[in-house]
């Protein structure tokens, strides 16, 4: 009897120490989680600089999230979002989906550059975003546990009771064009994902996406209804047969 004690105290002990070890350990989790699986979709690197949550309330806050350019561009990043805060629902973090009360991505910048040849920052990391979607997902579902009744792996997945995007400003530079900027109005969405849930790479998609393709669509608007030299013209509406493609 006392061997078994001595044994169901050992593995409380390990217990413990296992669940403080995760909790402690969380926010760099999920920090690592959104660099590698953030990299991976949009085909560039994307840094996080911090990541805290308060697991008593389910509140936490993103800090610092930096989407490099892809090859080709001058400006080192085409993102930078300095707050995301979220609220979480605690009791479905063992469930599909997890639950998000409240995203809150908090005045992100945006520098999109076109080339002369009409392609763009934006349109490259929509098409990552595409051709990137399934192997993101596949390596998402490989770092989860199997599920109990089938066998198989998914990617977590999530929904967003409400999903917002505010104060998006978006630094536009086109060839033979002055620089511009503009403020794209405030996106916000609810019940993003539903009873199922998003993927990583859904998520992705819904995001960053959404992003790009609105600050494109403002830039190439705003561009058109300017005076323009007849060349800038076409590029511009080159640009936004692309984007319609």
């Amino acid at each position: 009897m006392k061997k078994i004690l001595i044994g169901i105290a050992a593995l409380l002990i390990v217990g413990a120490i296992a669940l403080y070890l995760l909790v402690g350990n969380l926010d760099k989790i999920l920090k690592g989680a959104i660099e590698g699986a953030g990299s991976e979709l949009l085909g560039v690197p994307v840094t996080v600089e911090s990541v805290e949550l308060d697991l008593k309330s389910g509140m936490g806050q993103i800090s610092g999230i930096t989407i490099a350019n892809p090859v080709g561009y001058q400006a080192a990043n085409a993102f930078r979002m300095d707050m995301i805060r979220l609220g979480l629902d605690l009791s479905s973090l063992r469930k599909q989906p997890i639950v998000i009360r409240e995203l809150n991505i908090q005045s992100p910048m945006v520098d999109l550059e076109v080339n002369e040849q009409g392609g763009s920052n934006m349109q490259t990391l929509l098409d990552n975003i595409k051709q990137n979607s399934a192997k993101t997902d596949e390596k998402a579902a490989e770092e989860q546990p199997s599920q109990e009744e089938t066998g198989t792996k998914e990617p977590v997945k999530l929904s967003f009771t409400k999903l917002a995007i505010t104060g998006v400003t978006v630094n536009g530079v086109v060839p033979g064009q002055e620089p511009t900027q503009v403020v794209l109005p405030d996106i916000v969405k609810e019940n993003v994902g539903g009873t199922e849930g998003l993927t990583p790479a859904q998520v992705g998609g819904v995001i960053i996406g959404d992003i790009a393709a609105q600050s494109l669509q403002a830039v190439v608007e705003k561009k058109l209804s300017e005076k323009m030299e007849e060349a800038a013209q076409g590029l511009f509406n080159d640009l936004k047969k692309k984007l319609g493609q």
